[in-house]
């Protein structure tokens, strides 16, 4: 679920009442675990962070964080489900199954744990489909994985413990990890297994390696006991070999179009043909050569079509049996850290991202009365493009454009409560410049490697001002340098070098200040626009 990179939607800091809420539902459904209540106190930072997973068709999954460290993910209609970080806290939270440590490498790839993986003796007593539970190995008792079951007791034992087991939800080292504080996991002591239990619950599973001390084996009894046991470690390392190989040539192919149109295609080469795109482009962005026909695609057409959904290209027929792409999103999110195959040319493109301002627009109960048909809610960020999209696709659907004159369109009730139009027909660009009024303004900071952060309403710019002091002495006061996430000590400290003057930190009206004596414009500029990376549209002088 979070093998691959998430966007952040919108980031909000919980109020008192919300924390009650949140601890009440967690409590309920771990109830027999108090630490939980210890962890989700009353005097806990807790934020819920909106994120649109790689694999969009999961929908909007909500990530509550303590202390910026995410503690429990949520999908629509799901109860919250606690990430490997609360697992190391709270180790006995959920039922373990026991895999090899080499299982790990795997689950990090993007696999699921499947059954002949899991170690029999650690099997819980019983279990239903959609059941929560933590994956660990045979090193630590610490949580390397979570996710649910697949499939329930009874099913697994008639399917002879072969096939998926456990639909893996989050794992150690994914993007998920990676949005904390990316903790290495710790040595836990090992769950204490009722073996005997579990020979009593799976006879049949029990079997191969059970030891009857009145009886001992002969040696042809015990040679035919390891010998099925070895092929039996055969299939199952079959097994996940083949679903391992068949993941890395998705993941290998998918890698190779984005690598393409990022560092291969340029704007001027559109249209370009289908053919012409995966010959000349993607085929030479892999990594290693895969036929498309032994991924799960078969063929050219289902690979486009999926990427023409997430919104990364258009393609279009321009003649009959002939197809083109016609319009491609380079600055998509999919196309973020996909690096050249070179080496040298990966240590280039490593440099760390700007400083991304983005105005955005926040889902009030005024708009979210219309797009709620396209799955947003109140308090949702949306940008420009989003609102269109979502207005183009309804008045297409309802053929609310006019025969005569394709460049306006009539008003349904539902367009003309959102848009506050009194004509019956208007033109697209009223339309849409009026639903974007029908929202709240605000702007989305993405910092690297930080949460992106969400400012309502206008976003100031950074702003000096020059002031004479007493025995005229010149000062330039440097303010809203904090919301971009410049802390005031650091940028003293800079300005203190390239001034060759005093400066220090002050608090101001509006937040911390930085002080510098004499004028420090022109050396503020070039540090705000060269190293902080700050657009210049938002560095201004007073």
């Amino acid at each position: 679920m979070f093998i691959k990179s998430f966007r952040v939607k919108s980031s909000v800091q919980l109020k008192s009442s919300e924390k009650k809420k949140f601890r009440a539902l967690v409590e309920q459904c771990f109830s027999s675990h108090p630490e939980i209540s210890e962890l989700l106190s009353n005097k806990a930072n807790i934020t819920i962070t909106r994120v649109l997973p790689h694999d969009t068709t999961l929908g909007m999954i909500e990530v509550h964080c303590l202390d910026k460290t995410p503690m429990f993910v949520t999908l629509e209609g799901e109860i919250p489900i606690p990430t490997v970080y609360t697992l190391w806290k709270v180790p006995d939270l959920l039922p373990r199954v026991m895999v090899p440590l080499n299982v790990l490498d795997r689950l990090v790839g993007g696999a699921d744990v499947m059954l002949p993986g899991i170690l029999h003796h650690s099997l819980p007593a019983d279990w239903q489909a959609g059941d929560v539970v933590s994956v660990c190995s045979t090193n630590s008792g610490a949580a390397m994985a979570v996710g649910i079951w697949a499939v329930g007791r009874g099913e697994a034992l008639a399917a002879g413990m072969k096939g998926k087991g456990i639909i893996v939800y989050q794992v150690y080292l994914d993007q998920l990890w990676h949005f904390g504080p990316k903790d290495k996991m710790p040595q836990l002591p090992l769950p204490d297994y009722n073996v005997s239990q579990s020979q009593e619950e799976f006879p049949v599973l029990a079997e191969e390696t059970r030891v009857e001390d009145e009886q001992p084996t002969t040696a042809s009894e015990e040679q035919d006991g390891v010998t099925e046991i070895t092929e039996q470690l055969g299939e199952m390392e079959a097994t996940v070999e083949e679903e391992e190989e068949e993941l890395n040539k998705d993941q290998i192919l998918l890698e190779g179009c984005y690598r393409a149109i990022k560092t291969s295609i340029k704007k001027t080469d559109l249209p370009i043909l289908t053919s012409a795109f995966y010959s000349q482009h993607v085929k030479g962005c892999c990594e290693h050569q895969v036929e498309i026909k032994h991924t799960k695609w078969k063929k050219l057409g289902t690979l486009l079509k999926e990427l023409q959904e997430t919104g990364l290209l258009t393609v279009k027929e321009q003649k009959k049996g002939v197809q083109s792409i016609t319009e491609i999103n380079f600055t998509h999110l999919l196309l973020r850290g996909i690096k050249r195959l070179e080496k040298e040319e990966e240590e280039e493109d490593e440099e760390e991202e700007d400083i991304a301002v983005v105005q955005a627009f926040t889902c009030n109960a005024h708009a979210a009365k219309f797009f709620s048909k396209f799955g947003y809610k109140k308090g949702d960020i949306l940008t420009r493009k989003e609102i269109r999209a979502s207005l183009t696709n309804y008045i297409r659907q309802q053929n609310l454009v006019l025969d005569g004159d394709k460049s306006r369109i009539t008003l349904d009730p539902h367009l003309a409560d959102l848009s506050k139009i009194k004509d019956v027909r208007c033109k697209w660009n009223d339309v849409m410049q009026r639903a974007e009024q029908a929202f709240g303004q605000c702007y989305v900071i993405s910092l690297p490697g930080r949460i992106p952060i969400t400012v309502k309403g206008k976003l100031p710019p950074i702003q000096y001002k020059v002031e004479k002091r007493t025995g005229n002495k010149v000062v330039t006061l440097i303010s809203n340098f904090s919301i971009f996430g410049i802390e005031g000590k650091e940028l003293a400290q800079k300005l203190q070098l390239l001034q060759s003057s005093s400066a220090c930190v002050v608090q101001g009206v509006k937040g911390e200040e930085v002080l510098v004596q004499g004028d420090a414009r022109k050396h503020a500029t070039k540090l705000l626009l060269t190293e902080y990376k700050i657009p210049k549209t938002f560095v201004s002088s007073q």
